[in-house]
């Protein structure tokens, strides 16, 4: 299937399905930072709850949100902290947020009560790690119940030093054929957004430059943020892959020369930040403009309660219109999604056609053991 084919399903089976009636508790108390395929699950119903007293099935209640990530400053740890405090506000749950990792967080919730006592909130790397094979198939999607959507950061990026004699993706391989002995190491993680936009890139230097230019270009594997940043700074990396909001203070002036980055080749348009995107760079997949944003959604166990499941969307599709929320999000340059976007069945669609997309990609490129 060609890639702008999918892209246009995605965006349809997004669009297909109408806004779920809204029903949850509410008062509650917010989270509390903590310190450190395709699956349905159950059978989709976007009706509401049946919890007969209209009393959300959560309220008063202790409910974790683990997190695929480790960090409590980036993306994962923002968005599922402003979701947790706003749902939890929406149902009466006191919720935290707690970073275990990606693998920790899979296995949590696959082995969690289907009570909505537990959450996982996370992003494409959820179901990325298990094509990409960085984790078991017992963690696909199949064996899970997919929840709605919760939110799109555009934001993940190329860093290079300011100095760096590029200024995008483009420039970088233009650079490497006009100088036969210079090399390219970009680090990122395995399994997830940065592995697939990494090798989305290699796959186009190799198409417009040629095997030789294209092994030049070498992946260094693994590390946090702030790792990689360090490792920019150290210069053992030449381009890192992280997010915008985590970079984009080396990039005013003042900063020091050492320090100062800049960022280019967004997953997706990052309006108002001025930073090109992949796709506006002309990188393209199959001769299509590629875009994937990252997507950030629920995960449960897959026998999760199908009334409770219906209770959380239809609050986190409250959520979804609340001013306040959207507000939040927009500051910090990730974008909403509508309430219609966060329905079960379309949230499903969406993430089901966007692993379509992902696979596609993977079943043509280079392991990262032939690119290290």
């Amino acid at each position: 299937m060609k890639f702008k084919k999918l892209i246009a399903l995605l965006l349809s089976a997004s669009m297909a399905v109408g806004l779920l009636a809204g029903c949850g508790g509410t008062g509650g108390t917010s989270s509390t930072p903590s310190g450190s395929e395709t699956g349905s699950g159950t059978e989709e119903s976007s009706a509401p709850a049946d919890n007969a007293s209209g009393e959300s099935s959560l309220k008063g209640k202790r409910v974790r949100v683990v997190i695929g990530s480790t960090s409590t400053g980036g993306d994962s740890y923002m968005i599922a902290d402003m979701v947790t405090r706003y749902l939890g506000e929406e149902m009466g749950f006191n919720g935290k947020v707690d970073a275990i990792g990606n693998a920790q967080a899979l296995d949590t919730i696959s082995k969690a009560k289907g009570d909505g006592t537990t959450i996982m909130m996370f992003h494409d790397m959820a179901y990325l790690s298990v094509l990409f094979g960085a984790v078991g198939e017992q963690y696909s999607l199949d064996n899970l119940t997919v929840g709605p959507r919760i939110g799109i950061n555009p934001g993940g990026c190329f860093v290079a030093p300011a100095d760096a004699p590029y200024n995008n993706l483009s420039e970088a391989a233009q650079w490497l054929a006009d100088n036969p002995d210079a090399t390219i190491t970009v680090n990122i993680e395995s399994g997830s957004a940065s592995h697939l936009d990494f090798v989305v890139w290699y796959m186009w230097v190799k198409e417009q430059y040629g095997d030789e230019v294209a092994s030049r270009v070498r992946a260094l594997v693994g590390g946090t943020t702030d790792e990689k940043k360090q490792r920019l700074w150290d210069g053992n990396a030449d381009i890192i892959y992280a997010d915008y909001s985590s970079c984009v203070e080396f990039t005013k002036e003042g900063v020091d020369a050492q320090l100062a980055m800049k960022l280019f080749d967004t997953c997706g348009d990052l309006e108002g930040s001025g930073v090109i995107s992949m796709e506006e760079d002309g990188i393209t997949f199959n001769g299509e403009p590629f875009v994937f944003d990252k997507d950030f959604f629920m995960l449960f166990p897959k026998d999760m309660d199908e009334g409770i499941l219906n209770e959380i969307t239809a609050a986190m599709q409250k959520v979804c219109e609340n001013p306040d929320f959207q507000a939040e999000l927009a500051n910090l340059l990730y974008s909403n999604v509508t309430a219609e976007d966060a329905d079960l069945e379309a949230s499903r669609a969406f993430i089901e056609n966007k692993a379509a997309i992902a696979q596609e990609i993977i079943d043509v490129a280079p392991t990262l053991d032939e690119l290290t």
